[in-house]
């Protein structure tokens, strides 16, 4: 097992972050420092109390490389998000994910840091058949799958070329509390009938996703970062169960008591259309197994927000 006692959360203060910190706090003694630089991210989600937090860019070294000091290991969640800003500007997505995850790495091998654990995405994947694994050659369809794609590439290239344990990690669709500012299925669906907004669908409802709550990713994360033997691997997130937008959205109403009508908008360019992945890899080598199914996820999702959100906060 790896002897961690100082980690840096880049992006600890967005969705994953402030659920990751609350997490690693809760199961370790590690000394946690965040670095994040708000575009995204809320300083209120993570309290001086849980992590010693830096505002500031990883792709910015006078705020990366202080932040690396002293430090054991790195958790990249920093990243421009989501395939559909992506699409309508893919330099910005490629300075904010290829180009940070570069830095990142790049500082982490100079100040001799070894583990990162990078958050990749099954959009790195692509289009193909279900279930991804490990194996399948990968064919993104946006320009934020073929980033996370680079960034796996570079994780093994520096584990290969500098000895390093790097480890990346496909996330599925991922939702849960602190996810106000998130625009995918659960957290959208939630606000919209919360407020009595009809549910917008982008395609026909027959896409799918495989949905996993925040809590059994951030396991997934402490185990990949206490994992030996690993580095350069890549591995699949998720719950390996494919669900349909239509049903997540009925699921939604029914959780939240609302009866919102489902209004079905043209499919957007960039989206996959049917997500599941096989984390057999997982299971066998982190002993990773997804504790939280969809019901019990989106309830608690629901609750989060019933008490933690208003109209207006995105």
């Amino acid at each position: 097992m790896a002897q961690i006692e100082r980690v840096l959360v880049t992006g600890g203060c967005g969705f994953i972050g402030a659920n990751l910190v609350r997490f690693l706090r809760d199961r370790t003694s590690w000394e946690l420092r965040v670095v994040d630089d708000l575009r995204s991210g809320d300083p209120a989600y993570v309290p001086g109390e849980l992590a010693e937090v830096t505002v500031g860019g990883v792709g910015d070294p006078d705020v990366l490389e202080p932040a690396l000091r002293g430090v054991d290991a790195v958790i990249h969640l920093a990243s421009q998000t989501g395939v559909q800003p992506s699409v309508e500007n893919p330099p910005a997505d490629f300075a904010g994910n290829t180009a940070a995850t570069f830095s990142v790495l790049d500082a982490c091998r100079r100040v001799g840091v070894e583990t990162v654990v990078f958050a990749s995405s099954g959009a790195a994947v692509g289009d193909v058949p279900p279930p991804m694994h490990e194996e399948v050659v990968p064919k993104p369809v946006s320009p934020y799958g073929a980033s996370k794609l680079a960034g796996e590439a570079y994780c093994r290239a520096f584990a290969a070329s500098f000895g390093m344990r790097t480890v990346a990690l496909r996330f599925s669709n991922v939702y849960g509390p602190f996810s106000t500012h998130k625009k995918n299925a659960v957290p959208t669906f939630i606000k919209e009938c919360l407020i009595g907004k009809p549910i917008v669908i982008y395609g026909d409802g027959s896409q799918t996703r495989d949905f996993i709550y925040v809590e059994d990713l951030c396991d997934a994360i402490h185990r990949a970062a206490i994992t030996d033997g690993i580095g350069g691997e890549v591995f699949q997130v998720a719950t390996g169960v494919e669900t349909s937008i239509a049903d997540v959205a009925a699921l939604v109403r029914e959780v939240v008591g609302a009866d919102n009508e489902i209004r079905f908008e043209p499919k957007r360019p960039g989206e996959v259309y049917r997500s599941r992945a096989d984390i057999g890899k997982a299971r066998a080598v982190l002993g990773f197994d997804p504790a939280v199914d969809l019901r019990g996820g989106v309830d608690r999702t629901a609750e989060w927000y019933r008490k933690n959100w208003s109209p207006g906060e995105g």
